[in-house]
């Protein structure tokens, strides 16, 4: 497993590997922004999972009319429309209580929205390589996943450059976050009167009372306080690493939190789009190594069969010369012969199959597309004669006629400029900006 941990100017790569219930860290890396297009077109690994430092996002508490799950999720995307300056975006959420508004019971929900722009300039760096993002997380949530359900509240904060995270957990919900840029990296005496603001806005403002500060990585190890700081103050680690908590492994605690997330804790906020697109990428890179090894294994029974049957062959010949009567020897070797014959249609399909183009270079050729305002909804894919026969749905997200046909031109001109890809038919409906273009690669 490989985890990249997007931090300011700095990246952090980590491996790992899972040994039964344990994990077990086998190297870390920091490379600089410029190093990193360079670090993955070498790296061998192909699936990812990210974490990464949000800098522009949009954090509040709703309230919401208890409903269904999918029904909750229209709302709250409807709230943060109209409170915040998003259009494009994701989010995650979690319920932080209840509450009775006029008489009416209301959920009390903590939204976390980033824009898709941010989300897409990151994960696109690992499709340009070849790469499968498994996930990307908000480095303060997956933090969150080391503390757990405590139910009492703590004030936890982290560093990413200059900046410290600083967020409220109760329950092992966050409740509340603040970036605060200081001018040292560290804590000390002016980080200490920042946190203090900010516990008195949690006490007054939000009515919870932190009962202890934790900090998390190398804050631990970079800390100079001489002032008093009110409450007590802890460093963040885990039960597997209690042991073993190196200098080290505090300085690589944002990617390392990302190996204890929960699988009922959803904080993945990689678009429905990219998770289509990867969740296919996985099953065609599978399909086609199980096609190859069964292919291989075809090949070598049918050359063991082959060669069965030259062999016979070869001592029926030898059996005819020295014997006066090979009348019983040439029904032997036709028997074999017609024994041959049913193999050749697998042998034939075998050849059939290997004629097919690249079903996974056609979608690499896919991701290069202009598909900006474009929203791809599925892909149909039909094997013919060396060919590959292609339907592509969608839509077109762009308001107005002449932008809808200027990014669904840009959208065909861009496939038309595909390798090996000629269009055999498309259609734009601007009822219902959807669109379908049949298309064959070779």
């Amino acid at each position: 497993m490989v985890v990249v941990s997007f931090e300011d100017e700095t990246i952090r790569v980590l491996y790992a590997t899972f040994r039964r219930k344990n994990i077990v860290v086998d190297d870390a890396i920091i490379l600089r922004n410029e190093q990193f297009d360079d670090f993955l077109l070498k790296e061998k690994q192909k699936e990812f999972i990210i974490t990464n430092s949000f800098k522009d996002f949009f954090q509040d508490t709703i309230l919401v009319p208890p409903t269904k799950t999918r029904l909750i999720k229209i709302l709250i995307e409807a709230e943060i429309r109209k409170r915040s300056q998003f259009k494009d975006f994701s989010f995650i959420y979690t319920i932080t209580g209840e509450k009775i508004v006029e008489r009416r019971r209301m959920k009390e929900v903590f939204v976390f929205a980033v824009r898709n722009e941010e989300i897409k300039e990151i994960v696109n760096k690992f499709i340009l390589k070849g790469k499968v993002v498994k996930a990307i997380y908000p480095d303060i949530f997956s933090l969150a996943c080391l503390i757990g359900p405590e139910p009492m509240p703590l004030l936890c904060v982290s560093e990413t450059g200059l900046n410290k995270n600083i967020f409220l957990i109760k329950d092992g919900v966050i409740q509340f976050i603040r970036i605060a840029q200081f001018l040292e990296q560290g804590i000390g005496d002016v980080d200490i009167q920042g946190i203090k603001m900010t516990i008195n806005y949690c006490r007054q403002t939000l009515k919870i009372n932190p009962h202890s500060i934790i900090l998390a990585g190398s804050l631990c190890s970079n800390y100079n306080v001489t002032v008093d700081t009110s409450i007590p103050i802890a460093c963040l680690t885990h039960q597997s690493f209690r042991s073993q908590m190196s200098s080290t492994l505090l300085d690589f605690i944002s990617p390392l939190s990302a190996l204890f997330i929960p699988k009922d804790r959803d904080i993945n906020l990689l678009t429905v789009e990219y998770k289509n697109l990867f969740r296919t990428r996985l099953f065609l890179r599978r399909s086609t190594a199980l096609f190859l090894s069964l292919s291989i294994i075809g090949m070598v029974y049918t050359g063991f069969i082959v060669k069965n049957i030259m062999e016979s062959k070869n001592r029926l010949n030898s059996i005819r010369r020295n014997l006066p009567d090979i009348n019983d020897t040439l029904t032997i070797y036709d028997m074999k012969k017609t024994e041959l014959a049913g193999y050749m249609p697998f042998v034939t399909s075998l050849r059939n199959a290997a004629s097919i183009p690249d079903i996974q270079r056609f979608l690499s050729l896919l991701s290069e597309l202009k598909v900006d305002n474009i929203r791809i909804d599925s892909i149909s894919i039909n094997t013919g004669n060396s060919i590959l026969n292609v339907e592509l749905k969608g839509s077109v997200k762009t308001e107005g006629y002449a932008g809808m046909q200027m990014d669904y031109q840009k959208l065909i001109n861009s496939i038309a400029a595909l390798k090996g890809v000629s269009i055999k038919g498309h259609g734009l409906d601007f009822k219902d900006k959807g669109f379908h273009i049949k298309m064959q690669y070779q």
